[in-house]
């Protein structure tokens, strides 16, 4: 008897809001570095602005940023064990999966859920450990 993982709606939303955390935690790092350079930008912008912005905000966007790294570790796992349990994906696009969320986890979290996951069928057979 095969082991089946049921993807219901209600377990492709909850997927859903997993796999959108990192992009939506690289964001609002985005969002808040542009809010510290628009208000400077008032038609004349001096070269070091930049530079001068960043530097006296440096401690706050590093750890934003390592925030959002390490809120998009676990994400990142997440969408790997259930990629490497599917049984409906040959290897080759398996590991092309696995290459695209190594390089490009916070991005290809929320594609491999957009692409993989919301058209996935209600039942799909998963082998039953990941090795």
């Amino acid at each position: 008897m095969d082991k089946l993982m049921v993807l219901d709606t209600k377990t492709k939303n909850r997927m859903g809001i997993i796999c959108f955390i990192p992009v939506m935690c690289f964001f609002l790092c985005f969002v808040y570095y542009l809010s510290l350079i628009i208000p400077n930008t008032g038609g004349n912008f001096p070269a070091y602005s930049l530079e001068t912005v960043t530097s006296q905000n440096y401690d706050t966007l590093f750890f934003m940023l390592a925030a959002s790294a390490i809120i998009t570790a676990p994400v990142f796992i997440y969408c790997l064990v259930v990629l490497a349990r599917m049984k409906n994906m040959n290897s080759a696009i398996k590991l092309e999966w696995i290459i695209f969320l190594s390089v490009m986890a916070p991005i290809a979290s929320a594609l491999f859920w957009l692409f993989i996951i919301k058209d996935a069928p209600k039942y799909v057979g998963v082998h039953p450990d990941i090795a």
